[in-house]
């Protein structure tokens, strides 16, 4: 089923946009390892996929998904890109395509490009909960509740109610209404589904009792990671929660043999850090030279990853306050907001703070609490 790798919430975004990068320069030693693919790569190529040509429309579908599956849960932006190209020269008619270009543009943080291609598809088939379902949590990621609802409410009163208790939990954990949220996650996950719907659920719903306080996060995530233990969608949503409790030490356990994708050591960087900032220091070097890398390359900016390592590390909260503003202007979630507010209370600008806080209010939605561990 489509939904199944369309489930990239904002609450999961774990920098897949820039993972696994070719390099900012060329080598001139031939036998240089420029770059190592993944356990499996191969299996991914057109043989192993179909014995359809790939030329047909369907098997450039299937190759597309399998693309699309794989970098969501993989993190890497290969796939991706292999699969825009393929998806470039198909037309819309052919099932699924506006489906996955809107998963494509949602990969690449381009949310804008993902809500129009979901607005292609709704309004020629206004009762695809796919499309509806996902919408809503693109929607989210942008602070546009009120739209969201709207989803929400068409997949409950009679499009998908599978799909309309996942709306619901999305919803109401934004809006801060947990019990709700754990209501309706709960109820969903005592029915049947597919591993990767079920790894979405499971992760919202420990992200759920994170923010709620609850001690059974970790109970959470752990099941969400029986089911695909090497998800990096999982693995970045539990560093961060652990990491928000000052667990530093589980993070780096947990990510332990995690050194490939970008968003997982940064992850792993910060944790280092605030244990011993000493002996992280080359990891935070090592960085800082990514960062700059990749503005060096032209390469699409990871604002909130950039604006939490310069926080992290005290490495110039002015800057990072800025980098916090730049990304508030495409994203809003949760995340998003706590990022911001942390940086204005470091850069002394309770200007922007009052900003804020007025925005938030404004749209009913909790303020992030002040966090007990400092970050």
């Amino acid at each position: 089923m489509f939904r199944a790798w369309l489930l990239i919430a904002g609450l999961m975004m774990t920098s897949a946009a820039w993972a696994q990068r070719p390099p900012a320069v060329v080598p001139d030693d031939p036998d240089s390892v420029i770059a190592r693919l993944p356990r499996g790569y191969a299996q991914l190529m057109p043989a192993a996929l179909s014995a359809v040509p790939v030329k047909t429309p369907v098997a450039s579908t299937a190759q597309a998904r399998v693309f699309l599956t794989t970098a969501a849960r993989t993190g890497d932006a290969r796939l991706a890109t292999r699969a825009d190209a393929l998806l470039a020269r198909m037309p819309e008619r052919v099932d699924g395509v506006l489906l996955m270009r809107a998963f494509s543009a949602q990969h690449r943080h381009d949310f804008e490009g993902a809500v129009a291609w979901l607005d292609r598809l709704i309004a020629r088939s206004p009762r695809n909960a796919t499309a509806r379902l996902s919408r809503a949590q693109i929607q989210v990621v942008l602070g546009r509740l009120e739209l969201a609802r709207g989803d929400c409410a068409a997949l409950v009163l009679g499009i998908d109610a599978g799909d309309g208790l996942l709306c619901v939990g999305l919803l109401s954990l934004r809006n801060g209404q947990y019990p709700a949220a754990a209501a309706a996650l709960d109820h969903w996950l005592q029915g049947d589904s597919g591993v990767d719907e079920r790894r979405y659920a499971l992760v919202m719903r420990a992200e759920v009792a994170a923010r709620a306080g609850d001690g059974d996060a970790d109970l959470w995530f752990q099941r969400a990671l029986a089911l695909v233990p090497d998800d990096v969608r999982t693995l970045a949503s539990y560093a961060r929660y652990l990491r928000s409790v000052g667990r530093d030490r589980d993070v780096l356990r947990l990510l332990a043999v995690q050194t490939e994708h970008d968003g997982l050591r940064l992850q792993r960087t910060l944790a280092a850090y605030r244990l011993d900032p000493q002996t992280a220091a080359p990891l935070v070097q090592a960085q800082a030279r990514r960062f700059a890398a990749a503005r060096t390359a032209g390469s699409p900016l990871e604002l909130r990853d950039e604006a939490e390592f310069m926080l992290s590390t005290r490495t110039d909260p002015d800057a990072a306050l800025i980098l916090a503003q730049r990304n508030f202007l495409g994203q809003r979630d949760f995340e998003d907001v706590e990022l911001l507010r942390r940086a204005a209370i470091a850069a002394k600008r309770s200007d922007v703070l009052r900003e804020l806080q007025r925005w938030t209010t404004s749209r009913h939605l909790p303020w992030p609490p002040t966090p007990e561990v400092a970050r």
